[in-house]
């Protein structure tokens, strides 16, 4: 019986956020005058995907060392600025599934975004309801190798809400939110409207599969 609903948040709940990041990191380069070449500059976001801003930064500086502190500025600047939130948009009725949601389980997030962000931008911004009994973000973890694919924030959800794994799912649309779940010993569900796709879903061994979060009671239902 599942009694803990955990989920990602970006292009997840909101749409539209990878691309908000990659133009935030962007924006943050140019500003230093670091100008990568597009595909380098995305492969090397990716490759730290569900990191705190920092890891990506240090990633995309390998070459400049001593521009770090300049772009974690200029980025922290585009990102609290309107270049990531004006990217992003929501499925209509997501609010109304939640209310729905939260009469039945328990929900949680576990999201690589900043927790102020969430709490106060984009949740008031699009009128989410106040629904979630925990929040945890890798920003707010000091060791990296505890984000994501590291099974740590949902063992910490599961933990604090006193719910064992087999009564837990995870909705997430990334290799690092299936490889999370697989490894907190949670089952996967994976929302196609973010990084994966269904035959990259399945190759990791997913089972449930749906395009958007607004189906996810159809298969809780189910479970």
């Amino acid at each position: 019986m599942i009694k803990l609903v955990a989920f990602d948040w970006d292009d997840v709940f909101v749409t539209g956020a990878k691309e908000a990041y990659f133009a935030c990191y962007h924006q943050a380069l140019e500003k230093a005058g670091i100008h990568l070449e597009l595909q380098v500059e995305r492969d090397r976001i990716l490759s730290k995907w569900g990191k705190s801003y920092k890891a990506v930064i240090d990633e995309l500086l390998k070459e400049h060392h001593n521009k770090v502190a300049e772009v974690y500025a200029a980025y922290e600047k585009e990102f609290w600025g309107n270049t990531f939130i004006d990217a992003l948009s929501i499925h209509e009725g997501v609010q109304d599934l939640l209310s729905k949601l939260s009469k039945k389980y328990i929900l949680a997030v576990a999201s690589g975004n900043e927790p102020k962000m969430l709490k106060e931008r984009i949740i008031p911004h699009f009128g989410f309801p106040n629904v979630f009994s925990q929040i945890v973000t890798s920003s707010e973890i000091n060791d990296h190798e505890k984000t994501k694919p590291h099974p740590y924030m949902l063992d910490l959800i599961m933990k604090t809400q006193n719910v064992s794994p087999n009564e837990t799912v995870f909705v997430g649309d990334a290799k690092t939110d299936v490889q999370m779940a697989q490894n907190a010993g949670a089952t996967p569900i994976v929302v196609l409207s973010g990084h994966l796709n269904r035959r990259e879903a399945e190759k990791l061994g997913v089972k449930y599969i749906i395009d958007d979060v607004r189906d996810v009671e159809a298969v809780l239902n189910q479970l």
